[in-house]
């Protein structure tokens, strides 16, 4: 007993994925390669934005407002998440990343069910594609502007979705 003093039991988060494929999930083509997860937020209800990503094919997963996880397109096909993107020279993100949209908004933090169910989901895709913790990446690290009046040539635009998962804090947790 005495070995075992101040220890905490972990209990490992049990995630449960619930299939709602879009309609167009069958259709979309694999993604030539997978390094980078890049997290988003819906800046709305879990409802409308199931609604809309399982209409566009916009997201391989949504973590809903209460921890729980859908999956909108396979996970080996291309989903349309990030538009008009790039990063370390790859563009567009979508053939390269898998897309999580998180319940919420770009200025709120998640609570404590989302924190785990994203926790975890981020766990077994890093395990499977071998993807390290800097290449989760938030969507506005990877959506770029077309030139404009403003920006006469391509630029990081001011795009706030998935603004959240680039703080340090939320990242760290």
């Amino acid at each position: 007993v005495g070995l075992l003093a101040g220890f905490q039991e972990i209990h490992a988060y049990e995630l449960t994925i619930t299939d709602t494929l879009s309609p167009l999930s069958d259709r979309r083509p694999l993604r030539p390669e997978t390094r980078y997860i890049t997290l988003h937020t819906t800046e709305g209800s879990t409802v409308g934005a199931m609604a809309k990503l399982q209409r566009y094919g916009e997201a391989h997963y949504l973590v809903g407002a209460g921890g729980e996880v859908f999956r909108i397109v396979d996970q080996t096909k291309i989903a349309t998440h990030a538009g008009r993107s790039m990063w370390e020279g790859r563009s567009p993100m979508d053939h390269y990343s898998i897309g999580i949209e998180v319940a919420g908004y770009h200025d709120q933090d998640m609570n404590a069910a989302q924190y785990a169910a994203l926790r975890e989901l981020l766990r077994q895709l890093k395990y499977r594609y071998h993807i390290k913790d800097k290449d989760i990446l938030a969507h506005c690290m990877v959506a770029y502007g077309r030139p404009n009046r403003f920006h006469p040539e391509e630029h990081r635009g001011r795009k706030r979705c998935g603004m959240l998962f680039s703080r340090p804090e939320v990242r760290k947790r």
